[in-house]
């Protein structure tokens, strides 16, 4: 029985929470903007496509970039979508062009803050991070 409750708090955990790269990423909006609001902490979405190289560099080297990963786990509250596949809530989707990846920033009162399109090499992209967390 012990097995079973441990199985079903693991599965659940798992279906809120995604790692690509070293990002522990949310995949449901209404948390990440509820901890978000906790925090005080921007919202930090990637919107990706399956097929999408620059998306790929994104996830397989930008975030796994230990200093990249670190400072997103620490102040941001990250978020993942494939456009692709999964179903993007109009609170985000309205702010994405459909160019990917697109990397938005959005505050807890849903408004977008920054975007990114495309990708960047790593230690820019952490410069980047940092101008939006100082501002």
């Amino acid at each position: 029985m012990k097995k079973i409750i441990l199985f079903l708090i693991f599965a659940s955990l798992s279906f809120s929470m995604v790692t690509i790269g070293k990002i522990h990423w949310y995949k449901d909006y209404n948390k990440a903007l509820e901890v978000a609001k906790k925090e005080h902490k921007i919202i930090m979405v990637d919107i990706s496509l399956h097929h999408c190289p620059p998306c790929w560099y994104m996830a397989n080297i930008v975030y796994n970039y230990k200093p990249v990963a670190d400072y997103v786990n620490k102040n941001f509250i990250p978020l993942f979508y494939y456009a692709d596949k999964d179903r993007v809530p109009l609170a985000v989707s309205q702010y994405f062009t459909g160019s990917a990846p697109s990397v938005l920033f959005i505050d807890s009162n849903d408004k977008l803050v920054y975007r990114i399109i495309g990708s960047r090499p790593a230690e820019i992209f952490l410069k980047i991070l940092q101008q939006i967390k100082e501002k």
